[in-house]
């Protein structure tokens, strides 16, 4: 399909979009269930109350996308482009259901979750710099081989996260929960840097 048959009130079932460009464009009420977007420009695209269910999306470009009141359950984002999007837009309390998003080997840099309950979260191999997790649930997440340097962990639910070969994980123990969470024997030590203690 093209970028002309994506337009308001759409409702699609199992297509698949392949190189189009909605580039700082708007989009409302437009549905898509069990489709495929590959290489797509969404940059600056702004989908406001969209849903989108059980999605794939490939080597796109979604910077600053917004998704103003949209749905989304059981997104699955691999080698996309992901800078500067505020999650927290979206309509995530009129879903019965919400299936966890999957990131991997994507750039999630800057991104706000602030606040969100994503249990069983996927963010894997991938940049997620800068980025805000503050006041989430995030059990049983999936951040394994991502970078999260200068990322915001705060009063954040952790509990049973694989951070295994995670990179610049600087978590305060003493403001997050992290029972059962998994680290690597070098990121473990950033945990202890938070109390002060100085290790030789």
């Amino acid at each position: 399909m093209t970028a002309a048959d994506i337009v308001d009130n759409l409702d699609c079932f199992a297509e698949e979009f392949k190189g189009i460009s909605l580039h700082a464009k708007k989009i409302t009420k437009a549905e898509f269930e069990t489709c495929t977007f590959v290489s797509c420009d969404f940059s600056e695209t702004f989908f406001s109350s969209c849903r989108f269910i059980e999605c794939t999306f490939i080597d796109c470009d979604l910077s600053l996308m917004k998704l103003t009141s949209s749905k989304l359950s059981d997104l699955r984002f691999d080698s996309c482009k992901m800078i500067g999007i505020d999650w927290t837009m979206a309509d995530w309390k009129s879903l019965l259901t919400v299936e966890p998003l999957q990131f991997k080997e994507c750039i999630l840099n800057d991104s706000n979750f602030f606040g969100l309950e994503l249990e069983g979260l996927v963010i894997k191999e991938s940049r997620v710099k800068e980025a805000d997790f503050r006041n989430c649930s995030l059990k049983k997440a999936n951040f394994q081989e991502s970078d999260f340097k200068g990322a915001l962990f705060d009063n954040t639910n952790l509990e049973e996260a694989n951070f295994t070969e995670a990179q610049n994980t600087h978590i305060d123990i003493r403001k997050n929960k992290l029972k059962g969470a998994i680290f690597s024997r070098y990121e473990a030590l950033y945990l202890l840097e938070t109390m002060g203690i100085e290790l030789v």
